[in-house]
Parts: C-alpha cells; structure tokens; sequence
C-alpha cells in the first residue's frame, strides 16, 4: 500500500485550511454587537446585522457583516425573492476590509419572504451564506 507524501507548502496550506475551518465554526459575535444573525457554511461563518432593523418594506437598508475564516478576495451581497423567482431591482455596494464589511444600497421592494444572499470568494473556494427573511 503506498504512502502520501505532502511536501512543506501542500502541509502548510491544509494545515491552514483546517484551522480556518476552526476558525469559522467557533465565530463568535463580533465585540460591540448587538442583535444580528449567524450564517454558518463549511469554510466560512458569518454575522450580519440590518441597519435599520427590523428590515424595512420599500426603503433601502444596508448590512454590516463580519466573517471568520479563510482571507477573502470579494464579497458579493444580494436579495432573492425565492416565491416570486427574482431579485431586487437595486445592486448595493460592498465595502470589505479584511473579513468585515458593509454592503449599501439594499432594498426589498415587497413584502413576502426574501433570501440575503452572501457570495464569498477567497483562495480557499467560493461559498455561499444565505439568511431568510419574512417582510410584512
């Protein structure tokens, strides 16, 4: 039966791998929060809070969000109205610095039940967090 051999960057880079999956699985709220909701997916972890909350009908909103995890490149925000197959009319802007960010701009236009949607890139993969929401 062979063996597998990792050489020192393969050991180092899934070695880095399983402690950010630590990392994300033990995310705590982050310091100062108050309110918000956990996501939890298999590399990252994140907490966001609505600003206003709760949600508003027809009004833009933005989010705060916090990750814990692998380094992310790009966070993509979104909202899908799964019921009535589409999404919003409005694209927010993100902003990111390091695993925090905020993303501006959102606005669910009827009331019904709506899907956050949080694209997160990184080195380690691309996965996404989805929260759910019920506007009335």
């Amino acid at each position: 039966m062979g063996r597998w051999r990792l050489g020192g960057a393969a050991l180092a880079a899934l070695l880095a791998l399983v402690l950010a999956a630590g990392q994300a699985a033990a995310c705590e709220r982050p310091q100062g929060w108050t309110g918000g909701a956990r996501l939890v997916g298999e590399r990252w972890t994140a907490w966001w809070r609505p600003e206003p909350a709760p949600i508003p009908v027809g009004a833009h909103f933005s989010i705060s969000f916090h990750l814990c995890g692998p380094p992310v490149d790009r966070v993509g925000v979104r909202g899908w109205m799964p019921d009535h197959r589409h999404g919003m009319n409005y694209r927010p802007a993100v902003t990111l610095k390091g695993l925090s960010g905020r993303a501006e701009g959102l606005l669910f236009h009827m009331p019904g039940r709506w899907q956050l949607i949080l694209d997160v890139r990184g080195a380690a993969g691309r996965e996404t967090l989805t929260a759910e929401a019920v506007l009335e």
